[in-house]
């Protein structure tokens, strides 16, 4: 009898241990299915939502760019590059606070990206916060580290918040990386100057010393200084004011892609299609293999009615960008415009099935039709 009481109980603590088992491995399976994987699907809508964005931002619709970057963070949160975005958005509408979160954000992903630091120095800049400044430019000098600009503009940063022992020590750092010059002469001698001389109120002093220290360091006309002065220009809303600086900074130099870019950017926000397609073509000599430069160019022969032209053009983008659902979604608006419905259907039709989901494109696909 104790021997059948035994066998039972051993028996019981057996299911147990293998219905405690069971749940073991279930919520282990359990957690792994929890875990946040970006899907293939997923991330074909995060691609498609992304360059719906830069189109929003491109044409200045915010609110929409915006939306588009949230549903990409609401499938992927630590996406760096929309928190970036979503910065610049924020800057362009001067919400500087907004802004400032947003790019810690992408700089707390991914720590390495310049751009990233650059956007978040100008917001310091603005805000007039030199000791993130200073972190700023910092960093800037890990990742660029014979960029002397970082340098100079850390030790104005420094003469800004008072600190001059810093500031010189900055300057006696970047002359032993990068050798003496003049501008360092001066900038030195007007330190000396101020520290002997009659001094106002010592935030004043400082501002007006670093301004003064900041002059020989920007050549207006070094094209990236020029560049610079464009992006700003740009951020501004003064958009044929950026355009003209742009064109002049191409005068001088070929060689700076993003300029390329920007112009054609800008070019296409004031309909300037002949001008879209005259650049576009100077910039495929330098860089062939750029979809965007075709992509740039086709839009612009479909606004001008070149549809033969612009089919060329599009084809050669989507040969370099194959996924790219802006590219596909224009391929299908040139078709449909050439005559060829059916085929256009098939294309915005693969768009929204990679998760391209905007209401214009559902209106195309349900009417039938291409909407401008």
């Amino acid at each position: 009898m104790v021997r059948v009481v035994t066998d039972i109980q051993v028996n019981k603590k057996m299911k147990q241990l293998k219905w405690f088992l069971c749940l073991f491995f279930l919520s282990i399976a359990s957690a792994k299915a929890q875990q946040p994987v970006v899907s293939k699907l997923d991330s074909n809508v995060i691609k498609t939502l992304f360059y719906a964005g830069l189109r929003d931002k491109l044409n200045e619709n915010y609110p929409r760019a915006a939306e588009n970057f949230n549903k990409i963070l609401a499938i992927d949160a630590d996406n760096a590059a929309v928190h970036y975005e979503i910065a610049v958005l924020n800057y362009r509408q001067n919400k500087i606070q907004e802004a400032e979160q947003a790019v810690k954000k992408a700089t707390s992903i991914d720590a390495n990206n310049v751009w990233y630091w650059k956007l978040m120095g100008e917001l310091y800049k603005r805000s007039g916060n030199m000791d993130a400044l200073i972190g700023v430019f910092n960093q800037l000098i890990r990742l660029s580290p014979d960029n002397d600009a970082y340098y100079f503009d850390r030790s104005n940063a420094w003469l800004l918040s008072g600190k001059e022992e810093l500031a010189m020590k900055g300057y006696a750092e970047l002359e032993q990386k990068f050798g003496p010059s003049e501008e360092l002469n001066q900038a030195r001698a007007r330190v000396e100057q101020g520290r002997s001389g009659a001094k106002p109120a010592k935030k004043e002093a400082a501002v007006s010393k670093a301004t003064e220290a900041q002059k020989p360091a920007l050549d207006p006309n070094d094209p990236k200084v020029m560049a610079g002065m464009a992006e700003e220009l740009y951020k501004k809303g003064e958009l044929n004011a950026a355009l003209e600086q742009y064109r002049k900074v191409l005068k001088q130099t070929d060689q700076l892609y993003g300029v390329w870019e920007q112009t054609l950017n800008i070019q296409t926000i004031l309909g300037l299609y002949k001008e879209v397609i005259t650049t576009a073509d100077e910039a495929l000599s330098v860089y062939p293999n750029q979809a965007i430069l075709y992509y740039f160019i086709a839009f612009a022969q479909q606004q001008e009615a070149k549809y033969e032209e612009a089919l060329g053009n599009i084809k050669t983008a989507l040969s370099l960008d194959a996924e790219n659902p802006v590219y596909q979604e224009c391929y299908g608006d040139i078709l449909f415009l050439k005559g060829n419905v059916e085929q256009a259907l098939v294309q915005w039709k693969k768009v929204k099935a990679a998760g391209g989901g905007s209401d214009k494109l559902k209106k195309k696909i349900d009417e039938r039709k291409y909407i401008k």
